[in-house]
């Protein structure tokens, strides 16, 4: 079975987070931490570090910010809305199914199976769109034909104004408003011989990107036509997302995220301050249950 295939039946089975914990992390304008605590729901962390649970879900995957409110007043076709109505910015919430992001244009990006047609179904096979009036449509031809060419899959999503930039476990991808599509092809040295596994993104104001190299355990950020390393988790710790806020960087991490979950899932979220000091905010305790 081609990857591409096996990431669209991963995330759209019934026992997702069977398939892998949460890539799921955000931060508004006020600096508050939301992320997804996988099997339990979306939490945010309070200034003392305790935990509140403002959405309870027992899969939960991918979050994103929808800054202007675009869908504040209605829900996405496949995904939810889980602010209050009409409060700016709106969270979304993907239970499953595809990394989400919205545009400046007030897009919904994700994930998609789309394979021709009218019909864009969640998955990994390309990146799809909405418009808050409900139309769907395929972001990108030339990237769905980049994509099965390479036989690969959509494992994150972070938008800019240059457009969309799009994860997958051994690229990043870029495609610009017109809809066309460039490789950053510059290596991880800290991978080695392995594969990142590239999830979660986000975008700086300055245009360049960080990106969570789940398979080397560390955050990577792009400039200068490389990937510089700026966190390590230590074993058996690795990032499965990352947010920019206030020129700071904060960090989902998750243990054994490329193992099963009988290895002992549980998160983590640390703080990246623009001056090189880390911080851990919360780190839950307890493993998710195996199934």
């Amino acid at each position: 079975m081609k990857w591409s295939w096996i990431l669209a039946v991963l995330l759209l089975n019934g026992a997702r987070v069977e398939a892998h914990p949460s890539s799921g992390l955000v931060v508004t304008d006020k600096g508050e931490v939301y992320f997804v605590h996988s099997s339990v729901g979306v939490a945010r962390i309070e200034p003392d570090g305790k935990l509140t649970y403002v959405k309870r879900s027992t899969g939960g995957h991918w979050l994103c910010l929808d800054r202007e409110g675009v869908f504040a007043r209605t829900q996405p076709k496949f995904f939810e809305s889980i602010t209050p109505d009409g409060e700016k910015p709106a969270i979304i919430f993907a239970d499953g199914g595809a990394p989400i992001s919205v545009g400046r244009s007030g897009a919904l990006y994700f994930g998609s199976n789309w394979e021709g047609g009218e019909k864009h179904p969640p998955g990994g096979l390309t990146v799809s769109q909405q418009t808050a009036d409900g139309k769907l449509s395929v972001l990108s031809s030339d990237l769905t034909r980049m994509l099965r060419r390479e036989n690969t899959g959509v494992t994150g999503l972070a938008a800019a104004r240059s457009g969309l930039f799009v994860a997958s476990p051994s690229n990043i991808w870029h495609v610009n408003v017109k809809g066309g599509v460039g490789r950053f092809d510059a290596r991880v040295t800290d991978c080695g011989e392995r594969k990142p596994d590239f999830r979660g993104l986000c975008v700086a104001p300055d245009g360049n990107f960080y990106a969570a190299a789940t398979g080397c355990g560390c955050v990577v950020l792009f400039t200068n036509g490389a990937y510089k390393t700026v966190l390590k988790s230590e074993r058996p710790w690795s990032p499965t997302d990352v947010a920019w806020h206030d020129g700071n960087v904060f960090v989902l991490e998750w243990t054994n995220p490329n193992g099963h979950v009988s290895d002992g899932w549980r998160p983590r979220v640390r703080k990246l301050a623009r001056d090189g000091t880390v911080t851990t905010l919360v780190e839950v305790k307890e493993n998710l249950p195996s199934r």
